[in-house]
């Protein structure tokens, strides 16, 4: 039996050498296959690693850079500015008294009686908001079309709230009195993000079409802006009124924006230290009107300082 199977063994010999041979160029051809394919897909899973982790960090650095994007129209800010600005050209103290969870006294209404006596009524109301400090909260940019007395041409504005959820959860208006200095500084901070700036600019831009359209608008904004330059004792000429200093004369000429990014100094002179930077949009109180073209000026900083210097009065417009 052995001798017959070394005998087909010797015979075959050759044949079997060559089974061998191709089943094992096979294998090799098999594994060779598989290392590459592994080492392909290895530098294809690299690859995509690498990938994703740059498209991750450009992300987080987009993210990094600013806040949230601006959100147009979120119901429940829509929802309280709208009823909040119909409120205010109602004179509807009740609503109001409602909708900032607080008593008005008769200064705070006096204040509200004096608010946009040319406006008839606040049309076309949109808002533009991103979340505020706590959950649930929100700084708004109101958008609105201003009807003005006599004045056919609706006039657009941007007005700012700050919204913040009482214990039941349901939003309410922050007065500006009212605000934290965290909150101060917040909006501050939110003024100067790219898109909030952008907002302001286009708002800004079709006024001035608007304004360039219909000469009865362009003549009520000049008169607003001028007017806040003329104070009591600006039509006063005797001598001692002129002696009287800036602090005696008006406390404020009242509230004012800023229309381009503009340095506030520490005296009326472009020598003057810089004491901060505004953006557009910026709200300041006015102080005083200088002869120089300066005005003397207050503001809240973003670290919740109150600012006390002088800007260049041409860079102020009236907060319509």
């Amino acid at each position: 039996m052995l001798d017959n199977i070394r005998e087909w063994i010797s015979d075959n010999l050759r044949y079997i050498l060559l089974g061998l041979a191709i089943i094992l160029l096979i294998i090799i051809a098999f594994f060779a296959v598989r290392l590459v394919t592994h080492i392909g897909t290895s530098g294809q899973n690299n690859n995509s690693t690498v990938l994703e982790t740059e498209s991750q960090t450009e992300a987080d650095t987009t993210d990094s850079d600013s806040v949230e994007a601006l959100v147009k129209d979120q119901a429940d800010v829509l929802s309280i500015a709208t009823s909040y600005w119909t409120a205010i050209g109602d004179q509807d103290f009740d609503t109001l008294e409602a909708l900032c969870g607080k008593t008005f006294d008769d200064d705070a209404r006096a204040t509200v009686e004096s608010m946009d006596v040319a406006v008839e009524s606040y049309n076309d109301i949109m808002t533009y908001s991103k979340s505020g400090l706590t959950d649930g909260s929100y700084v708004a940019y109101v958008y609105m079309e201003l009807k003005l007395t006599g004045i056919e041409t609706e006039a657009p504005t941007l007005r700012q709230l700050y919204v913040q959820p009482d214990s039941d959860g349901n939003l309410l208006v922050v007065q500006s009195e009212d605000y934290t200095s965290e909150i101060s500084a917040y909006v501050q901070e939110r003024q100067t993000d790219s898109d909030v700036q952008a907002l302001i600019q286009d708002v800004s831009n079709t006024l001035t079409e608007r304004c360039e359209a219909d000469e009865d608008l362009q003549k009520y904004i000049d008169s607003r802006s001028s007017s806040s330059g003329t104070s009591d004792s600006d039509s006063e000429s005797d001598s001692d009124e002129d002696e009287t200093s800036s602090d005696e004369r008006s406390s404020s000429l009242g509230a004012m924006q800023v229309s381009t990014g503009v340095n506030v100094r520490s005296e009326a002179s472009t020598e003057g230290t810089i004491l901060g930077t505004l953006v557009a949009g910026s709200e300041v109180e006015v102080l005083e009107n200088l002869d120089s073209g300066w005005s003397r000026i207050t503001y809240i900083d973003s670290d919740g300082n109150t600012v006390e210097g002088y800007m260049m009065t041409e860079y102020l417009t009236a907060t319509y």
